[in-house]
């Protein structure tokens, strides 16, 4: 088995630990709900109900068109620049569905509630690994400030409302880089979340430090301009490397705001029984005024390993 490649599992049975304050390692940084307060408890399904979808950030092209350039003079050999073979299919969005959260692999994936000093926010996310969740930095922390939010928790198969489980937190971590002051900070627009209990169902494989290996991937998610963010959706479409970051041609022109951190899947496989494919890749990061359709999210590289690991040991 590759080293950057972990396979879809079923979810293991560990015990919970209580929710703890960690420190920082130098690579990533942490939060722990305040005096060790579970969230779950002070959520109820009308405040979830009222919780607005996170809006998706929409960033200047020429910020990060300057940052590539900026990298591609200092570290010619990295990705920074769009040769003609990271451009992907040119045939552009292939199919776009809602999909159910009873089957794989939908039944890893469900929605994230977070409150922040403006309000209670909902952004999607799924299992990676037993006890952690992957979303978006930007669902976690704020970018700028680097404010912490707060009283996480992930309601598992999340539709229209209904959910197969709730699970709290131990710990929440990002990079550092994810408080870049430039869009560099996008990069870095992962974050991880180790829960209380192990996921019910299981978990997607990860696949990390794959460039060349996929052309087109699944994104999923909750975009509230399709059944008002209340039900997942599958979209597909061809996969490219521009200025650093994958892009990816979905088609969908709705509102995205809630969709953010929710998983891009190499190897999209619904097959019970068939323990290849459906590798995490990147999540939905952000995406351009002008190009509605086309989102972008960041490369998972040995800096998401090294995040992974971290909150895996309870971001110790």
């Amino acid at each position: 088995m590759k080293a950057n490649l972990v396979f879809p599992a079923l979810a293991a049975l560990v015990l919970a630990t209580a929710p703890a304050l960690a420190q920082s390692n130098g690579n990533s940084s942490t939060s722990a709900p305040s005096g060790g307060a579970r969230s779950s408890t002070v959520w109820t399904p009308d405040a979830m109900g009222r919780a607005s979808l996170a809006p998706r950030p929409n960033v200047d092209p020429d910020n990060v068109r300057a940052a590539a350039r900026d990298r591609a003079a200092i570290t010619p050999d990295k990705p920074g620049t769009t040769p003609a073979a990271d451009l992907g299919d040119a045939a552009g969005p292939q199919e776009r569905a809602s999909g159910n959260v009873l089957q794989k692999p939908l039944y890893w994936a469900g929605k994230l509630f977070y409150r922040t000093p403006d309000g209670d926010y909902v952004c999607s996310a799924q299992f990676i690994s037993p006890n952690v969740i992957l979303t978006a930095a930007h669902c976690v922390r704020d970018g700028d400030s680097g404010t912490w939010y707060k009283d996480f928790i992930f309601a598992l198969q999340y539709n229209a409302g209904k959910y197969g489980g709730i699970y709290s937190y131990d710990c929440v971590a990002t990079k550092n880089g994810w408080l870049s002051p430039s869009f560099e900070k996008y990069l870095y627009d992962y974050a991880l979340i180790r829960v209380d209990n192990p996921s019910r169902t299981g978990n997607f494989g990860t696949h990390w430090g794959w460039r060349g290996q996929y052309a087109d991937g699944v994104k999923i998610g909750y975009p509230g301009g399709v059944e008002h963010g209340e039900v997942i959706q599958v979209e597909r479409g061809p996969l490219a490397f521009v200025d650093g970051v994958v892009q990816m041609k979905h088609g969908n022109t709705a509102d995205q705001g809630g969709s953010s951190g929710g998983a891009w899947i190499g190897a999209f496989s619904d097959t019970e029984g068939n323990n290849d494919g459906n590798y995490v890749i990147s999540v939905e990061s952000f995406g351009y005024v002008e190009e509605p359709g086309i989102d972008y999210g960041p490369y998972l590289d040995e800096n998401f390993k090294d995040l992974w690991d971290y909150v895996e040991n309870g971001c110790k």
